[in-house]
């Protein structure tokens, strides 16, 4: 088939609608990337901030500040402390050593649950007294576990509602790992950091698809415009 200006120009549009198409799909795609690692970057090493700039004592978790550094200051609620059991280190099984924390920022009134540290035996000193801390906000737990023995002061899951009843002040939704463990303890290790939700970022991806099914439609709509072009050119010549 001989190179006329028709199939020169429809094959140079091709080209064009094919590229551009394919361009734009690569950077939606590059954009879907983009926001699901933004969603799953590691804040613990980040300069800790105010935890009322993060979250206020009514408020729900924000899931995206799963491990940013907070800074707290207050006085032990050393009479709501409990201990949560499971939590194995290096190997080892033990407890995490939990205490309030009741704010100075709120006047005492709000209150946040603080893991001071791990410990391989139940046995662990309570805390009193001041404090000033800088802890990774965590998020409560909600494992389903049952409490055997509701009447002690083990439980085998953080989760709020549970502290609640042993604390005499409005709790946050949220929890501290202390960044230096309380004395006799060992640091504990963070439970949670971010994982990246399934439908993230999830439109730009359908744009990246809508945008390579564009272009593989041009494409396809050039080359049966092409093969009827050449099917057209054969007849003429035959008939010729």
């Amino acid at each position: 088939m001989s190179s006329t200006p028709r199939t020169v120009g429809a094959t140079a549009l091709a080209l064009v609608l094919v590229g551009t198409a394919g361009w734009l799909g690569w950077w939606q795609l590059e954009a879907w990337q983009a926001r699901r690692d933004a969603e799953a970057r590691d804040l613990t090493t980040l300069a800790p901030v105010a935890l009322d700039e993060v979250m206020g004592s009514d408020d729900p978790f924000p899931g995206d500040q799963v491990g940013q550094p907070v800074d707290v200051a207050g006085t032990w609620l050393g009479e709501g402390s409990f201990l949560v059991s499971g939590r194995t280190q290096d190997g080892q099984d033990g407890y995490w050593a939990v205490t309030p924390l009741a704010l100075e920022s709120s006047g005492g009134d709000t209150a946040v649950l603080v893991v001071r540290g791990w410990s391989a035996d139940p046995e662990v000193d309570v805390p009193s007294g001041g404090a000033e801390l800088t802890g990774w906000l965590q998020p409560p737990e909600g494992t389903g576990a049952v409490d055997d023995d509701p009447d002690d002061d083990v439980v085998p899951q953080l989760r709020i509602a549970d502290a609640v009843q042993r604390v005499d002040a409005d709790l946050y939704g949220a929890y501290l790992v202390a960044q230096e463990p309380g004395p006799g303890l060992e640091a504990a290790s963070l439970e949670s950091l971010p994982e990246v939700g399934r439908f993230t970022a999830l439109r730009n991806l359908l744009y990246a698809a809508e945008w390579w099914f564009f272009g593989a439609f041009a494409a396809f709509i050039w080359w049966r415009w092409l093969r009827d072009e050449r099917a057209v050119e054969r007849v003429t010549d035959s008939a010729t």
